[in-house]
């Protein structure tokens, strides 16, 4: 990438990010009283207006808006995107391969929930052209055989196919979530090893390791809160990655420390400097804030193209996120305040 090309690139990211929802705007949505009153907000009063023109936002389902939104969210990649000529090509699939693993997921859920129709509104057909498998596809796929027919000539069948079931036993979903979630960060770590170097390359093995580590803290929370999971079964299914925490504190969390106890673990740590003093909040509140506060630094402070474009992605993805939490929470009339604790901004 010539360096007028990643100075525009740069530029072109921070000036987007400036134009984020704010938390007036949080506070606004968060008084309405339906999904079409959000829809008509962020038609008319945000950065959204664009890809919400066409619509009626009257009759909107709530899947259709979120799917709109996420589809924003890809076009603003594509945009900058054209700034980054380079040989990294590569690198910059770690969007797709982690949503197309977000649809086997989903996919996996819809079956088995048979819940069919909140899964095919939402899907992002949009990427087609990008992925490895036809997206469109998974709408007619009603058992786990046929999802490995549409996936069969991809590095996910492998994986996938190992936790297929017989005889009417329970689906290991934890397990397939986890070990699709390592092929993931697994295959991006390489890319990075491989394309980068020096400065750039440290900054990104930071950015995706922080995701790993607190994604292992909110695994290692759930698995001892809801489900008594043992500690052997636990270190199965984490990723055997390290960052700021060893693996000897892993252990340690694992083998001493109850769910809650967490929560003042992580506020001792390394990560302390990026949570903030909100108490009693759910764990993936205080690790996706870390992440957050983690990545709008990496946005301010830095002028690489890679790193501000990863950083500001991610950061936009907290938001497309948020909006979500929020159509959910009105949709089944949580009150404000409690869908307010679920903000990440």
């Amino acid at each position: 990438m010539s360096n007028k090309a990643a100075g525009a690139l740069t530029a072109k990211a921070k000036a987007m990010f400036g134009k984020r929802i704010r938390t007036e705007d949080y506070q606004a949505m968060l008084q309405k009283k339906t999904v079409a009153e959000v829809a008509s907000y962020l038609k008319n009063d945000t950065y959204f207006n664009e890809v919400l023109a066409g619509i009626n936002e009257k009759s909107i389902h709530r899947g259709q808006l979120e799917a709109l939104i996420r589809q924003d969210l890809f076009q603003r990649f594509s945009s900058l995107m054209r700034y980054a000529n380079s040989p990294k090509g590569g690198f910059y699939r770690y969007g797709i391969i982690e949503n197309e693993i977000h649809q086997i997921l989903n996919c996996i859920r819809s079956f088995e929930s048979k819940d069919y129709m909140q899964f095919i509104e939402k899907m992002p057909t949009y990427l087609e052209l990008q992925t490895s498998f036809k997206i469109s596809d998974l709408a007619k796929v009603r058992s786990f055989d046929e999802l490995l027919d549409v996936i069969s000539h991809t590095d996910y069948a492998p994986i996938v196919r190992q936790f297929k079931t017989v005889h009417g036993e329970d689906f290991d979903f934890t397990g397939c979530e986890s070990a699709l979630r390592n092929y993931y960060f697994d295959t991006v770590l390489k890319i990075i090893d491989s394309d980068f170097s020096g400065k750039e390359k440290e900054d990104l093995r930071d950015i995706f390791l922080t995701q790993i580590e607190l994604e292992n803290i909110t695994k290692i929370y759930r698995l001892k809160k809801y489900f008594e999971t043992p500690s052997n079964r636990i270190k199965e299914l984490i990723s055997p990655v390290h960052l700021r925490f060893s693996k000897k504190d892993l252990d340690y969390i694992i083998d001493n420390c109850s769910a809650d106890e967490l929560f003042d673990y992580l506020s001792k740590s390394a990560y302390k400097n990026y949570t903030d003093n909100q108490r009693f909040i759910y764990i993936e509140y205080h690790t996706k804030k870390i992440n957050y506060n983690i990545n709008r630094r990496h946005l301010a402070f830095s002028n690489n193209p890679d790193i501000v474009l990863l950083s500001y992605m991610l950061l936009s993805e907290t938001e497309v996120q948020n909006i979500v939490d929020i159509i959910e929470g009105i949709r089944y009339r949580i009150a404000p305040e409690k869908i307010e604790r679920l903000l990440i901004y």
